[in-house]
């Protein structure tokens, strides 16, 4: 089936990378790949992504935005990952996360690949930038953040870290992007359970830990358990003591992890990963 990837872009060295990075992640697919940038005018000033160089001062802002997107095509005809590949330019006027979100909608977008600057993820919402403020607000579609200096890895033996508290059971078409994510790196799943009070699980969890196993069952999937410690820090000692690959975070409003998106001060390590993030997002 094929795959439609939305690619926000500014034209910067970041967005560029995720492109790439969308490519090879779907190099033996049938994708078509929807690349947008939102500009602004004079009706729209703070709420679109800059582009990452200045054009000649004669030019509009629509017409940066279309030749910027032009020269993104261009750059792609020396890439052959697969002819089934497809591209389509979407250059569009103000707020950006309203724009991706119609795109979406109007698309039928399966992903969301978004490039971040510099060696994080940047999805606090410490961060007063587009990227925490697309993950948080694009609703019913998952968001994959790579970080700038992120390279993709031809190597076996990686792995996905998703973390849950299993109080809520999971749709299957939430965990779709997890397992097609996983399956196309021949990835294995690791579901992290933060146990910081140290106590059993109740018999509801232990019903849905079994059906997110049944969901998983088609890729390789274990189950861990770290105690004596808050989600944030576990979350990240886990990823560095494995040497992990990813992280994938399911987020609801009012989810166990949206601890994760804010930078509380009884922590003492400020969360932001160096792996790249798949954010999976609640369905009606």
């Amino acid at each position: 089936m094929e795959k439609k990837i939305l690619i926000p872009t500014n034209f910067s060295k970041h967005s560029w990378n995720s492109l790439v990075f969308a490519l090879k992640l779907y190099k033996k697919f049938p994708c078509t790949f929807y690349l947008i940038n939102s500009y602004s005018s004079q009706k729209f000033f703070n709420e679109t992504l800059p582009l990452a160089k200045a054009d000649e001062d004669e030019q509009t802002e629509k017409e940066k935005s279309e030749n910027g997107l032009e020269r993104m095509m261009k750059g792609l005809i020396f890439r052959k990952e697969n002819p089934k590949h497809q591209f389509e330019k979407i250059s569009t006027e103000g707020n950006l996360v309203e724009n991706v979100q119609d795109a979406v909608n109007k698309f039928g977008i399966d992903l969301i690949i978004l490039g971040s600057q510099g060696d994080t993820a940047g999805i606090s919402t410490s961060y007063d930038n587009q990227i925490s403020k697309l993950t948080e607000k694009i609703q019913e579609c998952p968001v994959l953040v790579i970080p700038e200096t992120h390279e993709m890895s031809n190597e076996g033996g990686m792995e996905i870290v998703f973390p849950t508290n299993f109080k809520i059971p999971f749709k299957q078409r939430e965990l779709r992007a997890l397992i097609e994510l996983a399956e196309s790196l021949k990835a294995s799943v690791r579901v992290l359970y933060i146990n910081s009070e140290s106590k059993p699980l109740a018999e509801k969890r232990e019903t849905n830990k079994m059906e997110l196993a049944k969901h998983l069952s088609d890729v390789h999937t274990t189950f861990h358990v770290l105690t004596q410690t808050t989600p944030t820090t576990g979350v990240h000692l886990f990823i560095e003591a494995r040497d992990s690959n990813f992280l994938a975070l399911y987020q609801r409003k009012k989810g166990f992890f949206s601890r994760l998106f804010s930078n509380p001060m009884t922590e003492t390590i400020n969360f932001d990963p160096k792996v790249p993030v798949l954010i999976l997002k609640e369905y009606n």
